[in-house]
């Protein structure tokens, strides 16, 4: 009999899922080429650490960059080479990166201030979970909120896991629980290879 890790199987039953609230985070991705090639900076800054703590005065999120570029009347910061390192108290840690990243603050339908990041270039999200093993997700864009703990892209989406490989359109998660949605179009299915390995005879 095949057994598969519980991370499969919540790849595979989200697979349908799929609903995005897309407009704030198309906001930014409209807008930040033009900002960037067209304005001189306000702000620039080398080699930036930002810690971001919780009430409790736990660490919440650290955000390095090589570099920082403040551009104050569009309210954008372009970041060179993010890593973002996200902490949960539900779930192990996420250690997040690309090559080029974005943050603006945004007003929510509850008249709530947050940040959105936008990754783009080569981003590469990856938990080290002691129960599953480790997840490893890339795309070549992803939006990030960091106080919600939610991400989502909807661009092509590749999971390594101990299990195998999963390929997507797209993908929302939720990184406080763990849950991720995949989406598919008329190109790109939900797929999953599992390695030969995890298939045992009972």
């Amino acid at each position: 009999m095949s057994r598969f890790t519980p991370m499969l199987l919540l790849l595979l039953a989200a697979g349908l899922a799929w609903y995005l609230l897309r407009e704030p985070a198309e906001e930014v991705a409209d807008d930040v080429t033009e900002v960037v090639e067209r304005k001189t900076p306000d702000l620039f800054g080398e080699q930036i650490r930002f810690n971001q703590l919780h009430a409790d005065g736990h660490l919440h999120y650290r955000l390095d960059a090589d570099s920082i570029e403040q551009f104050n009347a569009d309210n954008l910061t372009r970041m060179a080479m993010p890593r973002l390192h996200l902490r949960s108290a539900a779930q192990p840690p996420w250690d997040i990166q690309s090559e080029e990243g974005f943050i603006r603050k945004t007003t929510t339908a509850e008249n709530i201030v947050e940040d959105i990041v936008y990754l783009r270039q080569k981003v590469q999200m990856r938990q080290e979970n002691p129960e599953n093993g480790p997840i490893t997700l890339r795309s070549e864009s992803i939006y990030l909120y960091p106080d919600r703990q939610f991400a989502e892209t909807q661009q092509g989406v590749i999971i390594d896991t101990e299990v195998g490989r999963t390929t997507a359109a797209g993908l929302t998660a939720d990184l406080e629980s763990g849950l991720l949605r995949l989406s598919s179009n008329a190109t790109q299915r939900v797929h999953t290879i599992v390695l030969p390995e995890q298939f045992k005879k009972s």
